[in-house]
């Protein structure tokens, strides 16, 4: 390579990396700003069709898509293409109201070359959409229009065309854009007056397509070309990424081919930098930010990549509909938080940043997100065996048998992708694991639920005599002790208040007041082993825990009440009936 050449390729990559430089200030700025620094750069349309098609589509969503009708007007056809292959599909399917809305942004952007562009490079794709909804009649030079041509609209008196009712397809479940028929009509009728302005034979020959046009073929040869496009940036068929899913051993991770260094990844101006508009969201203290901040300037440029193809993995493959720029959040958050759970899991449980940032060095960080993964999975494969055999479904139980915290850990866990049961400790009920600690009291509480459930297994009791109240693991223990210890029958039918006043009123009689309620839990105790004939090392720590904690609970809601006033309505605890 000649010295004149080597002093061009200095100037490519002085100026890309300007415009990366660029382009990240406003992916990281708030909306507004945003807009207004690409609108008001020196060269707006350069620094526009620079931006990776992922970046350029977070930005439309984060601004907003009306908003962002000047910057589509100055971006490439081909970044107008993956808003449209993003937006448009609901799985395999063309969703028409989402069909809609995106014309109508991109009419509104550039009417003539979106017409152009349509016609010459997707008129099967521009041909469906106006299928779905259009009636075309074509009339013969020497033919009287029909009757009925009242709701017909022609530019020629030789083509018409009308939207007849039976147009109404649109999905229930797009709630965030509750299109109507009236937007479609107005905006096909404006496209179409639009297209017979620039070129009336274009539009004639449009017309007679629409008119013979076969939906299910075209359909099924978009969505192969869709999944092309979309494969060629890294976004793959949900059933190949699925695989991302797929859990690691420590032993299985590739390692990376060699240490990098700013040779081996020098700038190629062949190759696109990767897209950044995941950057806003690798911020926080946790181990994986704080690893990323030690990376060489150099080397980060192959993460970012790596980073990017992952998440578009996790969106294919949990059929994440882009609609929102929140829905690009949540793969973002779900790879950080998993890596970070991944890299905790490689160093069990060490937090220093610079053991990390060489985990990071030495191996792919598909990998360490997929050992992220093994932890949940786990979980998530002992909850699914213990319930197969479990008490609850035998009795058929619902979930909320367990209460609200055990509900709350199983639920997580029997989701398709299982979450940790965070229960709004920062502000949401569920979210991804993170760390070793929720690995750790997830599984502490499943191995609690666990117990519980072989100990209830050994409980002869009819889960049909239910009558009244709410029944949980609580009050069907708590109301069969009670009825053992009034000589009553041992059935889930609620107690007389009467009755119970005098089980209620020995309850928290104790000789010993440094201690209370250690007598009612050795009691608690001697009861359940005579029941189940388990001793109490067969019930193990977990169950004998969970008694402790729930003769606590008692001491702490009635320890005060006087068993005279008892009211059903305010003891939960027990099956009662109501006065």
């Amino acid at each position: 390579m000649d010295q004149t050449t080597d002093y061009q390729l200095a100037n490519i990559q002085k100026r890309e990396l300007k415009l990366r430089t660029q382009r990240h200030g406003i992916l990281t700025s708030d909306p507004e700003k945003a807009l207004d620094m690409i609108l008001s750069a020196p060269s707006p349309a350069t620094l526009i069709q620079s931006f990776p098609d992922q970046d350029l589509y977070y930005l439309m969503h984060k601004i907003g898509p009306y908003d962002f009708i000047p910057v589509l007007s100055m971006a490439r056809s081909d970044q107008w293409e993956y808003i449209l292959d993003v937006e448009v599909w609901d799985n395999d399917r063309m969703s028409t109201a989402m069909m809609t809305k995106t014309f109508d942004v991109l009419f509104q952007a550039d009417p003539e070359r979106l017409l152009r562009w349509v016609i010459k490079e997707k008129p099967e794709f521009f041909e469906f959409y106006l299928f779905k909804y259009m009636e075309i009649f074509i009339r013969e030079h020497d033919e009287v229009p029909p009757e009925d041509f009242d709701d017909y609209i022609t530019l020629d008196d030789k083509f018409y065309f009308r939207f007849p009712d039976r147009a109404k397809i649109f999905l229930q479940d797009e709630p965030l854009f509750p299109e109507t028929d009236e937007e479609a009509k107005e905006l096909i009728e404006k496209m179409l007056r639009k297209l017979a302005e620039m070129d009336l034979s274009v539009f004639h020959g449009l017309l007679l397509e629409t008119s013979a046009f076969l939906t299910a073929e075209a359909e099924e040869e978009e969505y192969r070309l869709k999944n092309l496009r979309l494969a060629e940036k890294g976004v793959l068929p949900p059933h190949e990424a699925i695989g991302i899913y797929q859990p690691t051993k420590l032993s299985a991770l590739r390692k990376r081919p060699k240490a990098p260094s700013l040779k081996h990844y020098s700038f190629d101006p062949e190759i696109p930098f990767p897209p950044q508009y995941f950057s806003t969201f690798i911020e926080g203290d946790d181990l994986f930010v704080a690893a990323m901040k030690l990376m060489e300037p150099e080397f980060s440029l192959q993460l970012e990549s790596e980073l990017a193809a992952l998440i578009n993995k996790i969106i294919s493959a949990d059929r994440i509909r882009l609609r929102e720029k929140e829905d690009l959040e949540k793969a973002v958050l779900k790879a950080r938080d998993f890596i970070n759970l991944g890299l905790e899991v490689i160093l069990k449980g060490n937090l220093k940043p610079e053991p990390a940032r060489d985990i990071i060095l030495e191996y792919y960080l598909e990998d360490i997100f997929r050992t992220g993964s093994r932890a949940c999975i786990v979980l998530k494969t002992k909850a699914a065996k213990w319930f197969q055999q479990s008490f609850i479904r035998e009795k058929n139980l619902p979930l909320s048998f367990l209460g609200e915290i055990y509900l709350g850990v199983v639920g997580g866990l029997f989701l398709d992708r299982p979450l940790f049961h965070d229960n709004y400790a920062t502000g949401q009920l569920y979210r991804n694991f993170k760390t070793i600690p929720d690995i750790t009291r997830t599984g502490r509480l499943l191995d609690e639920i666990i117990a519980l459930d072989t100990v209830l297994a050994k409980f002869n009791v009819d889960a049909s005599s239910f009558e009244e109240g709410i029944l949980t693991y609580k009050t069907l223990i708590l109301t069969l002790w009670a009825k053992s210890r009034l000589k009553l029958l041992p059935d889930l039918r609620p107690i007389d208040t009467r009755v119970f006043k005098k089980f209620f009123a020995a309850l928290f009689s104790t000789p010993d007041s440094e201690k209370p309620g250690r007598i009612q839990l050795n009691d608690l105790l001697i009861w359940i082993t005579e029941t189940t004939g388990m001793n109490e090392a067969d019930m193990g720590k977990e169950f004998k825990g969970i008694l402790s904690d729930l003769i606590k609970e008692l001491e702490t809601e009635y320890s005060r009440v006087d068993p005279g006033k008892t009211d059903p309505r305010f003891i939960p605890h027990f099956l009662l009936k109501k006065r």
